[in-house]
């Protein structure tokens, strides 16, 4: 089944901006299929601390083909829970996951990772490519 819309982790775009065939191929299958894709400012951080500048116009103009969503105080709760209840079992999910996963359940859309060991949370969803 094809989502509706999707949330973009940073691993997802670092492939799209590479130019990794499997992932443009879904991508531009999904983006036919009219799903809306979601970015968020960690994301976007994420990709621009390790571009350089020369990138930056590709960074942009795959940016401009998603919506871009903000995070607000509820998420970041929300992202603080995630983090008090599986900060100890799980040593290598950073607070930008927290945060990421949080802004997934806020928007209530699948997240599309490859780092599917960062989110062990069992209230989203994970999109399986």
């Amino acid at each position: 089944m094809t989502p509706e819309r999707l949330l973009l982790d940073t691993s997802i775009v670092i492939e799209l901006l590479k130019n990794v065939p499997a992932v443009v191929e879904r991508f531009l299958l999904l983006l036919e299929a009219q799903t809306q894709f979601l970015i968020c400012p960690i994301v976007v951080a994420e990709v621009y601390a390790g571009a350089f500048k020369r990138e930056h116009k590709d960074v942009e103009a795959l940016f401009d083909l998603c919506r871009r969503v903000d995070i607000d105080t509820d998420t970041g709760r929300v992202a603080g829970l995630y983090a008090n209840q599986y900060g100890k079992a799980f040593s290598g999910v950073s607070l930008e996951d927290y945060l990421l996963a949080a802004t997934a359940r806020t928007h209530r859309c699948p997240l599309w990772t490859l780092n599917r060991k960062h989110y062990p949370m069992d209230d989203i969803e994970l999109f399986a490519a």
